[in-house]
């Protein structure tokens, strides 16, 4: 029964402390949760785009717009966002679809207001990568982004940052989260705590609404 393993349980922790000769098996290694990165705010990603069209050449200025478009519009960081090849890209009636590779391969609908960025850039040769080129680094990204530049003042691109701003976005809309987690390649959903302070409250009316399960 669940209260019998709790007493084992607690027998063990407590005679581990009482003493270290006995054969006790060695406690589970600790599993790191990993931590996501702070989104942007809305005007923060708003100059980032600005600013990507302003880079020092059309190479920087592809990667820049490239990494932009598809961590804040579909939730892609450094594991996913350079192996996108223009061919991954799914113009439909529904919307524009990205086919995303392991870890965790998925179809990503991008959001609205990212897709004419995608179709643009996956204007062209199909196995041509989004950033640009075809080359497989395992540090592409970091690389890429070692070679822009932006203003003094305003804060480094990150696609950690991207990919939350996205989950940030969705989390904000309502959308639910067996659908948030299976676009964004998540076992479970209990990272998205991290998210949850820059996600802003409801007015009480409408989260009563909701916490009563009225219909809208």
């Amino acid at each position: 029964s669940r209260a019998r393993a709790t007493y084992r349980s607690d027998l063990r922790r407590i005679g581990r402390k009482l003493t270290s000769r006995a054969p006790w098996e060695p406690p589970p290694e600790a599993i790191p949760r990993r931590v996501l990165a702070p989104p942007y705010s809305s005007k923060e990603l708003a100059n980032f785009r600005r600013m990507a069209e302003q880079q020092a050449s059309p190479q920087r200025r592809r990667a820049a717009q490239a990494l932009i478009a598809l961590g804040a519009g579909a939730g892609l960081d450094g594991r996913w966002c350079t192996r996108i090849r223009a061919a991954d890209v799914a113009p439909g009636r529904s919307g524009v679809l990205v086919r995303v590779g392991s870890p965790r391969p998925r179809i990503v609908p991008v959001l609205a207001s990212f897709e004419a960025d995608l179709i643009e850039l996956a204007e062209g040769p199909p196995e041509r990568f989004l950033v640009g080129g075809t080359a497989t680094s395992r540090h592409r990204a970091s690389n890429l982004l070692a070679g822009l530049r932006w203003p003094p003042g305003s804060p480094s691109l990150s696609t950690r940052r991207l990919r939350s701003t996205w989950l940030a976005h969705h989390l904000t809309v309502g959308t639910r989260l067996p659908e948030l987690a299976r676009s964004a390649g998540l076992v479970g959903v209990a990272v998205l705590g991290d998210l949850l302070e820059f996600v802003p409250p409801l007015d009480d009316r409408d989260a009563l609404r909701q916490l009563r399960g009225v219909v809208s």
